[in-house]
């Protein structure tokens, strides 16, 4: 895609010059390779102007603007337990590296060719491959790099620095990450890019920029260092070679519509020093953290779908202010871990099998889990914190529903609450370890467990005169205040002096249901006949991912969910963890029937139809019969 943009330092090329670039990349790889031209040389290390000599590989040059010293032409090796094959520092004399070709630069801490605090130096038609990392530039000076083939297995180029003259190089496109160009702005204002496809796009002290439709793949993924107002909207990240997205003291930056962000080794996406983030209706897989959230502060997660990351968000280094909502977090090791976090949120989400939906460490506060369904995971809530609440929450199959676990003197957490959940066909419901002080336990409804809990701690059952509802509570209510007459009590310390007698007392738990708005419907028949309903709408992810999952029949049986996509599908519905039979019903854009279907209980068939379909209404089948409907039915939409 030619393009001639006006300000910043950069330049496109366009596809056929990107072509010829890299097979001439290519065939003077192979030339060098197969016919033996340029002399062979061990590592070069120059960390002084004096170094520049014959020895260390300099073949012309006098160190001037005119005439900088070259070192041209050499084919190195870079042998086991050496970290660079040139490696420049601390000089302030022009130079040039050009013709060079390095392989077997293997140290993870290193790279094949690196120059640290230097001045005027250029990079030029040098070959990297069979190497872990490419290029590094650190905390240097007007550096250049011009038709460079990088082929790694890490990161191909690498700025680093802390001012912005550390980042005022020019690096153009002729230089290829992994058969793909390096995309450099630096200083740019202002301008939309779109469409490109790179191996490396970084963004240095640049204001307002928009990067839309890029794509890298197997490179150096998006870098953005020292900027505000970027937005990164529909990107395609993959098999990137260490980040996704690295952003690093840029406050602000927006990603959003990125439908996949995906195996990357450290993290699809870092915030680092980068306060008011927010990372909207986008793609999280595969990574080893989905996001990384270090040192900064209010950053907001929504509408995210964090699937089989070994942890889902991980929050560090004294952020503050993070807000997660309506996520869809799937087969993630650890969901969401909020470590040295203070006033985190996170609510209207679902979680779906992992070992734990929400882990709050020893040094983090203030940390609100509301309204959140956990299906399927190991722990719920596993906290050491402190101040932290817990509430309308729906924990469903949990190994345990909320634990605080043991601290082993490292810890004491302190004044938490847990209020109002719904813990249900948990093994045990509530774990409170030995080091737990002043938690709030009342209201909350503990159904078909097969432990209630443990108290090994100092806490507070019933605080304000209700506690908890127990389904295996047997005791009598004798003078009928709604609390029974027998306290409950828990290994070792902990004494429920209030039970509560009538579940429906309490009022019902939806968990993150309680964020779905709700609708009036009209279903007509064949024969004219007409039913109205209120349902819940699920046009978000999380959304239609929960449906009926993990709520008693009891409560679901007045229920209906009417499912809705931006466009047509042809995706298939499942019953695991729905504990009701329930009539499915699809309907075309126009609201026109397309088929139904009866679904059992937790059964493994997957429902669906085979014309694609843009709403899906789930009833439960006993509702669905009483309506009287007959034959095909249309769905009138408000």
């Amino acid at each position: 895609m030619p393009c001639a943009l006006s300000r910043g330092r950069y330049r496109f090329l366009n596809r056929k010059e990107v072509r010829v670039r890299f097979h001439i990349a290519v065939v003077l790889l192979l030339l060098l390779s197969s016919a033996g031209l340029g002399a062979s040389h061990a590592p070069i290390q120059i960390t002084s102007d004096a170094g520049f000599t014959p020895e260390n590989g300099v073949v012309a040059g006098k160190g001037t603007p005119d005439d900088p010293y070259v070192i041209a032409g050499w084919q190195i090796q870079v042998p086991e337990g050496e970290k660079y094959g040139i490696y420049i520092a601390h000089t302030t004399v022009p130079f040039v590296i050009r013709g060079c070709q390095i392989t077997g630069a293997m140290d993870e801490k290193g790279a094949a060719i690196a120059l640290e605090d230097v001045r005027d130096g250029a990079i030029e038609d040098c070959i990297v491959r069979g190497s872990k990392n490419g290029i590094l530039i650190s905390s240097s000076h007007r550096v250049k790099l011009d038709e460079n083939y990088i082929e790694v297995l890490g990161f191909g180029l690498r700025v680093l620095g802390t001012s912005r003259e550390e980042f005022d190089h020019e690096i153009t496109a002729s230089n290829t990450v992994n058969g793909n160009p390096v995309h450099y702005y630096f200083g740019l204002v202002g301008e939309t890019l779109q469409g490109v496809k790179a191996g490396n796009i970084t963004l240095a002290y640049c204001e307002d920029v928009t990067l839309k439709d890029v794509s890298v793949q197997e490179g150096d993924g998006i870098y953005i260092a020292f900027s505000e107002g970027i937005v990164i909207q529909g990107a395609d990240l993959f098999r990137n070679k260490g980040y996704g997205i690295m952003a690093f003291s840029s406050p602000g930056i927006v990603i959003r519509d990125c439908q996949r962000i995906a195996n990357s080794p450290l993290a699809g996406i870092r915030l680092w020093l980068s306060d008011g983030a927010r990372v909207l209706d986008s793609g999280i897989y595969g990574n080893t953290y989905g996001i990384w959230i270090d040192g900064s502060d209010d950053v907001e997660v929504k509408g995210a779908v964090v699937a089989g990351n070994g942890i889902g968000i991980y929050s560090s280094d004294g952020s503050r202010g993070l807000t997660i909502e309506r996520g869809f977090f799937y087969r993630n090791k650890t969901a969401i871990s909020l470590a040295a976090t203070r006033n985190a949120v996170v609510r209207y989400s679902a979680f779906s099998e992992g070992d734990i939906a929400v882990e709050i460490k020893a040094d983090s506060s203030f940390t609100e889990v509301s309204h959140c369904t956990m299906v399927g995971c190991g722990y719920g809530i596993d906290t050491l914190g402190s101040q932290g609440l817990f509430e309308d929450n729906v924990i469903t199959g949990a190994n345990i529903g909320v634990i605080i676990e043991e601290a082993y003197g490292q810890a004491t957490p302190t004044q938490n609450t847990i209020h109002h959940n719904l813990i249900y066909r948990a093994h045990e419901a509530i774990y409170l370890g030995t080091e737990s002080r002043e938690t709030w336990v009342y209201e909350n409804i503990l159904w078909g467990y097969d432990r209630r809990g443990r108290d090994l701690g100092k806490n507070r059952w019933a605080p304000t005169g209700r506690g908890n509802w127990y389904s295996a509570y047997a005791g009598k209510d004798e003078d009928g205040d709604g609390i029974g007459d027998e306290p409950v009590y828990f290994p070792r310390n902990g004494v429920d002096p209030a039970p509560v007698m009538d579940r429906d007392s309490l009022g019902r738990v939806y968990g993150a249901l309680d964020g779905l708005k709700e609708e009036r419907i009209v279903l007509r028949d064949e024969s004219g006949k007409e039913v109205q309903m209120e349902v819940l709408v699920a046009d978000k992810p999380f959304a239609r991912f929960l449906g009926f999952q993990g709520l008693p029949p009891e409560w679901g049986k007045d229920m209906a969910i009417l499912f809705s996509f931006p466009k047509p599908v042809t995706s298939k519905f499942h019953m695991h963890n729905v504990y009701l039979p329930l009539e499915i019903v699809f309907f075309d854009a126009e609201g026109r029937y397309l088929g139904n279907q009866t679904m059992a209980p937790n059964s493994p068939d997957l429902y669906g139809v085979s014309s694609p379909f843009t709403y899906a209404l789930e009833v439960p089948e006993d509702r669905w019969q009483g309506m009287g409907l007959s034959g095909a039915v249309e769905l009138v939409l408000p």
